[in-house]
């Protein structure tokens, strides 16, 4: 998936002489306190008290006197009621300032815009199963429905999913493939995304498509969600391999996400474990680890650092829902402290995550060009501005930081067109021999071995 780096402001490091790079904190701003809500305390008055302040003879009747008596309260109870009814629209009004309430030092915030409890929720979800198995169809829906607002179904997002999963099967025992193979599992699930299937009892499956239009997410960000996916049968790089890893869990096959620049594919073990191979679903090909590093932007260190390449743990795969948690919130409403701390918790279950150390990247990029604006800070004046503010220095400090942090793991911006041109070239090699042989040895390892 593309992510842009801006390097706006790292220019300016040559203009500032030799500048330590610090973990520096970044201040918190500490939230305007909201008054306190204070309610009425209302004590029951007792018969004798309603009597008494009335100036009821003694000799009228309990009935009255009651009547009297509940009035009172009914009263009383109804001013109570306007009363915080009044107090909560002013809470609303003070909460709606504070949320768009921004410092020197912060960006603004999107706290109260609709939708964004949402967000909040579904990172609650995500933390809850950070210390278990979890499911990915479940990860990926929490995730996509905050983009929706709650507003999309899981019950018929997992049926889709499990009758899909019950059509693939039907299909291995068709072929006569051997149930128990993880390569004959993947197999079957790369025949289900690449290949027209019918099955006996009369369903028929039309292979999935790539989507060419807005593959970024640019124009609308549901283009990279797996419920457009299911709708439209076209995806992209990072739908298709959610798909299918849903599809695995379905059919209880081992496959991994992977990632390349701009990209995501799948990789399986054989039954062995032994030796992995790699589906690229965008292309529909059984790919080659040589085939992926013609891109020409996949550096030796990239692949040491897990980067590139690398086949994702749970954890790591969960590390990528939070990114993408924040990518979807950042699209819908911007960057503020909910994009930070969900960046957080991704770098917190894997270091490497390069996905969300750029987003992070970006979102340390914005917060500096936020500063900058605020105190006048520009080009012309950066040397001598700067060091008046200690604490935008260490901004900007970290900012430079987590650039040099990306760089130093061996992270290399792979343009728009020349991500393009490696996708045709990709799509060259599905007919060719090296690609029939590689299905045909796939092929081989499905077959159930013959009983002795």
């Amino acid at each position: 998936m593309k992510l842009a780096r801006l390097h706006t402001f790292l220019k300016y490091i040559t203009l500032l002489g030799v500048m330590p790079v610090v973990f520096a904190q970044y201040p918190v701003v500490n939230t305007p306190t909201v008054p306190q809500t204070y309610s009425m305390q209302v004590a029951t008055p007792g018969f004798n008290q309603v009597r008494a302040s009335q100036g009821f003879p003694a000799s009228q009747s309990y009935s009255t006197q009651q009547h009297q008596n509940q009035q009172l309260i009914d009263e009383v109870e109804q001013h109570q009621k306007e009363q915080e009814e009044k107090q909560k629209r002013a809470q609303v009004l003070i909460n709606e300032a504070v949320s768009h309430f921004s410092t020197p030092y912060n960006l603004p915030s999107y706290y109260n815009e609709n939708g964004a409890d949402r967000y909040r929720k579904a990172f609650t979800t995500l933390k809850g199963i950070e210390n278990m198995t979890f499911s990915v169809k479940e990860a990926v829906f929490t995730v996509e429905n905050a983009f929706y607002e709650h507003e999309t179904d899981y019950t018929e997002f997992d049926k889709v999913i499990q009758q899909t999963g019950d059509f693939i099967k039907e299909k291995m025992r068709e072929f006569g493939y051997d149930t128990n193979s993880n390569v004959a599992k993947n197999l079957m699930l790369f025949q289900f995304f690449s290949d027209t299937l019918k099955t006996k009892s009369g369903l028929t499956h039309l292979p999935l498509a790539y989507d060419f239009e807005d593959i970024w997410g640019k124009k609308d960000w549901s283009k990279m969600f797996v419920a457009k996916l299911l709708e439209s049968g076209k995806g992209q790089c990072h739908s298709l391999p959610l798909l299918y890893l849903m599809l695995a869990e379905e059919i209880d096959a081992t496959a991994h996400l992977s990632r390349s620049p701009n990209h995501t594919y799948i990789k399986f073990p054989d039954d062995n474990g032994m030796k992995w191979h790699n589906v690229e679903l965008t292309s529909q090909i059984l790919t080659t680890n040589a085939l992926i590093l013609q891109n020409g932007y996949i550096k030796a260190e990239a692949i040491q650092n897990k980067l590139y390449m690398h086949p994702l743990s749970q954890q790591e795969l969960l590390s990528q829902m939070y990114t993408d948690l924040a990518m979807g919130y950042q699209k819908k409403f911007g960057h503020d402290r909910f994009t930070k701390d969900a960046l957080q918790k991704a770098l917190a279950l894997d270091a490497n995550n390069i996905t969300a150390l750029l987003t992070q990247a970006n979102y340390y990029t914005e917060m500096v060009a936020h500063v900058f604006g605020q105190l006048g800070i520009t080009q012309e004046n950066i040397q001598q501005e700067l060091p008046k503010h200690p604490k935008v220095l260490a901004l900007f400090q970290k900012m430079v930081h987590q650039h040099k942090t990306i760089d130093t793991l061996g992270y290399k911006k792979m343009p728009d067109a020349m991500y393009q041109k490696w996708l045709a070239a990709m799509q060259k090699q599905k007919d060719n021999q090296q690609q029939k042989a590689m299905k045909e040895q796939l092929h081989k390892l499905t077959k159930p071995l013959p009983k002795l």
